[in-house]
């Protein structure tokens, strides 16, 4: 009975421990706030209060929208969108290698979208000049036309934009892209004219209306940066309490200085960030506005500019735009010394066991080329691995199987004296070299790989529509074979009230593998209690039917493994008993 309570203890602690720690929010770094005129200053081009409302009458789908504008078109392996030519934005963009769902006539996920449509995506880039000055210089707006080079961007055939003011000042936006999802961007100002103009750089990615996200407490959506090597994560609903542009004080982290960096904002598999040059000085802005239309803003500006006449500046950066895709990532990273890059995806606060697991299962996949053989193997490997402490464990078990009619005996012999009782078992247990708190050990160390792999599972890109074999096509979602279709057999659409019992195959498997193991402990004294335990199988079947594939697969195979242990330790404790 007591190492039941204590398994329970070690499952409720771990799970406590962990919807707690996912639920709050990280301590934000206390930063010197800049003064009031540095804020004005870094303000970016276009102000959210300046942004017109669109009325729903005016939303248009992207294909009308896109049609309006002349635009350079990007063709690389992974992506294609445009460039709009009004305003030289980025604001069209398709990831050529995900689809939204697994059925042959799915479209490809847009990633970004134009102003104009019901959901607006997208970056901007260009010049401010300082409240004072603004009147000095005619600098391009969100309504000038540029000139292109080309009439379209691949990889390594960059694309140039061009516009001349009537002093004589051109302005430059220079693209490239990789086969990726690395855009190189080059601000440039060719100063023809006779006077010396201060201007600085800006750049920043908009979101307009609140993004659909799947709001789940172990997944982070929204704000990501990582500047002054701290990492921030913010939801779309801090950036509205905290950072308003209606706010005369707004919180700590809306305007912060840097050296290099990255920030942007995520979705559960894709994002995009802003990333300056690594060793040039910038002041950061995350803001929010609604003036009709919830608006996200997350934007830096460099350094002021003087440009002497008959002189050239140049100011570069990158954008990353597409799939969180670790070796990727890490290539960026390495490449273009960005910093802790690999950190955009939600590794979360078990990342030290997380980053392992995922690392180990995709190494595997390196060698198998299945996910799911990956799987088993990184379940095998942590059977090896936790080899010694389950072998105690199990023997531990199987001498308390052993010496069940003992421990019966003595329940009979001290029916009314439970101390004595206890005693005599302790004594019993001594005698035999048996713990019966060794059985939850194993347990405990599972807990937390358990976790860790639903989190792998669920954050991971890699894992996005990976197949298994027969009916799992894609180990991230549950398994989609269930009791209400027959397996498939009668697919119909049920009401969403029965999806509760319509269990699939595997998790059907693992409760039965479950059950089986369970057969193998020794039964709980309490006659109620063991109709409780005997009763989790079932249980745990329906809780894991609303699971990844792969975590279940993982619990299976580790059943399996565990049931092959203890039967034979069992096996070999209970001989030694009969010879």
């Amino acid at each position: 009975m007591g190492e039941q309570k204590n398994l329970f203890l070690a499952i409720g602690l771990s799970v406590a421990i962990i919807v707690i720690f996912q639920i709050l929010f990280p301590q934000q770094t206390a930063m010197t706030p800049p003064a009031k005129n540095e804020v004005e200053q870094i303000q970016p081009a276009t102000s959210i209060d300046d942004i017109q409302a669109i009325s729903k009458e005016t939303i248009r789908t992207k294909e009308e929208v896109i049609a309006i504008d002349d635009r350079v078109l990007i063709n690389t392996p992974s992506l294609k969108g445009s460039i709009n030519l009004k305003g030289a934005i980025l604001d069209d963009l398709i990831l050529l290698n995900y689809k939204k769902t697994l059925d042959e006539n799915s479209k490809n996920i847009s990633l970004f979208l134009p102003d104009g449509t019901s959901n607006p995506y997208y970056v901007e880039i260009g010049w401010k000049t300082l409240n004072n000055k603004a009147s000095l210089i005619a600098l391009p707006t969100l309504d000038t036309d540029w000139k292109a080079t080309s009439s379209s961007l691949e990889p390594g055939a960059p694309v140039s934009l061009l516009w001349t003011n009537d002093q004589n000042i051109t302005f430059k936006i220079h693209f490239s892209v990789d086969e990726n999802y690395l855009f190189t961007v080059s601000q440039e100002i060719e100063n023809n004219s006779s006077s010396i103009i201060e201007v600085f750089p800006y750049r920043l990615i908009k979101r307009i209306n609140m993004p659909d996200t799947i709001n789940f407490f172990i997944l982070h959506e929204g704000l990501i940066s990582l500047l002054n090597d701290e990492l921030l994560e913010k939801k779309y609903s801090a950036l509205l309490d905290d950072c308003s542009s209606t706010n005369n004080i707004k919180s700590l982290f809306c305007d912060q200085k840097a050296t290099g960096g990255w920030l942007g904002f995520t979705d559960k598999y894709w994002m995009t960030a802003l990333i300056p040059d690594q060793n040039e000085s910038i002041s950061v802005n995350y803001r929010h506005g609604n003036n009709g239309r919830d608006n996200f803003r997350v934007g830096y500006v460099g350094q002021i500019f003087k440009i002497k006449p008959n002189t050239t500046n140049t100011y570069n950066g990158k954008i990353f735009a597409g799939a969180k895709v670790l070796k990727i990532l890490k290539l960026y990273q390495k490449e273009h010394n960005i910093n802790r890059f690999d950190d955009s995806i939600d590794w979360g606060w078990f990342s030290f066991l997380t980053k392992p697991i995922f690392i180990a299962i995709n190494w595997f996949y390196g060698l198998v080329g299945n996910f799911g053989i990956a799987i088993i193997s990184f379940t095998i490997l942590m059977r090896l691995i936790l080899f010694p402490l389950a072998h105690t464990s199990f023997k531990s078990m199987a001498k308390m199987k052993k010496l069940q009619p003992e421990m019966q005996r003595l329940k009979e012999t001290y029916p009314d004296d439970r101390k004595k009782m206890q005693q005599e078992l302790m004594v019993l247990y001594k005698k035999e070299g048996a713990n019966p708190v060794a059985g939850c050990l194993p347990m405990i160390v599972q807990i937390p790989i358990f976790f860790s792999l639903y989190k792998v599972l669920f954050v991971t890109i890699e894992m996005y529509h990976a197949p298994f074999y027969g009916w799992i096509h894609d180990l991230s979602a549950p398994d989609p074979l269930g009791l209400i279709t027959l397996f498939g057999i009668v697919p119909w659409n049920f009401p969403g009230f029965l999806s509760i019992v319509n269990i699939g195959i595997l998790p059907i498997f693992m409760g039965f593998t479950m059950w089986l193991q369970q057969k193998l402990n020794p039964a709980p004294a309490d006659p109620t209690q063991a109709k409780i335990f005997a009763f989790l199988p079932f249980v745990f079947t329906f809780i894991l039917a609303g699971f990844a594939a792969g975590l279940v697969l993982y619990w299976s195979v580790n059943n399996i493994l565990s049931i092959a242990q203890q039967w034979f330790i069992q096996k070999k404790i209970l001989a030694k008993k009969d010879a």
